[in-house]
């Protein structure tokens, strides 16, 4: 196990994340967890540095649950704590990220590959930690159009009516009311002045979600060359689900061009097309997304302004339980230094 590679898909969330994952999981050598959460989550940089048997289990525990189960079904982590003893017996694994690397060591083993690809779009923040701890990793960021991405997030919590059947009601309630066009532009914002930092640094690429929907052999064969691994063209077979705005079909295998540009046919009024180029102008820019013009649209902004503080509590309630450092995450979050 000490042979296994890590990959990090990174990124604003539904910036194309879970798509580079299906992609790369195609690969014979590459396992692709299910979204994990360990950094900002489960581990923050205040964690203990050193847990005892009993704490060592129960982590170990709660990453197989939600690698078998879900990040929405941790009820009875318990469930997985001979399994999480097995794996760690001989094992000199203290604190928390030794047992994240044995578990993904781990997992990817065991269905015979070499790299462990981890998804989580948060990991976004944790960059410099990650590259810290795993120093020959690599890590794919994905950057996708403001617009599109604040479009999705308004539609979100639809997924569980659009295939994703699975997703509890109480998550479907949480994405309606985590929504607001000010706070998911000023995260999406944030998530590009993260890129932005890590433009030159020869671990991680950056690759434009509209670029990959244009040329997807080109970009992955690319991405094939920057992770040492042969290209394989079964690799852009994906299902056309995870949509927020239309009915999963699994059975289509292919790179949906559809997915670009979606705000120009509508779903967005003027208000919140505007919030979003106002906050974002400079990245947007930065990343070569042209700005739409539009005039501004007083009463909208206005009722925009009004609920910000209302959303802003909400989302902090219903979110709190993600946080392992509420303080780090949320400087993080909103790039405070």
């Amino acid at each position: 196990m000490d042979k296994i590679k890590q990959i990090f898909i990174v990124g604003s969330s539904r910036s194309g994340t879970t798509m580079m994952g299906r992609i790369l999981g195609n690969h014979s050598d590459i396992f692709t967890f299910k979204e994990l959460h360990f950094f900002g989550t489960i581990w923050t940089n205040n964690s203990e540095s050193t847990l005892d048997r009993k704490q060592q289990i129960d982590l170990l525990s709660r990453l197989l649950c939600i690698e078998k189960n879900g990040l929405f079904q941790q009820g009875n982590i318990s469930y997985f704590n001979d399994e999480a003893n097995a794996i760690l017996t001989n094992e000199n694994v203290s604190n928390p990220v030794s047992i994240y690397e044995l578990f993904l060591a781990k997992i990817t083993s065991d269905n015979k590959c070499f790299i462990a690809c981890d998804q989580t779009p948060k990991n976004m923040y944790y960059l410099n930690e990650i590259l810290s701890f795993f120093p020959n990793a690599k890590v794919i960021n994905m950057v996708r159009d403001q617009r599109d991405v604040l479009l999705s997030q308004k539609k979100k919590w639809k997924r569980r009516f659009l295939g994703a059947s699975s997703i509890p009601l109480s998550e479907a309630i949480r994405s309606y009311i985590n929504y607001h066009p000010i706070l998911t532009a000023k995260i999406w914002n944030s998530s590009l002045e993260y890129s932005a930092e890590f433009t030159n640094n020869n671990k991680v690429r950056i690759v434009k979600f509209e670029e990959l929907l244009v040329n997807p052999v080109r970009i992955v064969k690319d991405l094939c060359q920057f992770l040492e691994i042969d290209y394989h063209q079964k690799m852009l077979k994906v299902p056309v689900v995870g949509s927020s705005t239309e009915q999963d079909v699994n059975n289509q295998l292919l790179i949906d061009i559809s997915k670009m540009e979606k705000w120009k046919s509508g779903g967005l009024n003027s208000a919140e097309i505007y919030l979003s180029q106002l906050i974002s102008n400079c990245m947007m820019r930065k990343f070569k997304y042209d700005l739409q013009t539009i005039k501004f649209p007083p009463i909208l902004t206005l009722f925009y302004l009004i609920t910000l503080p209302i959303k802003l509590g909400l989302t902090f309630i219903l979110n709190i339980k993600r946080m392992g450092n509420v303080v780090e995450v949320f400087k993080k979050i909103f790039f405070i230094k």
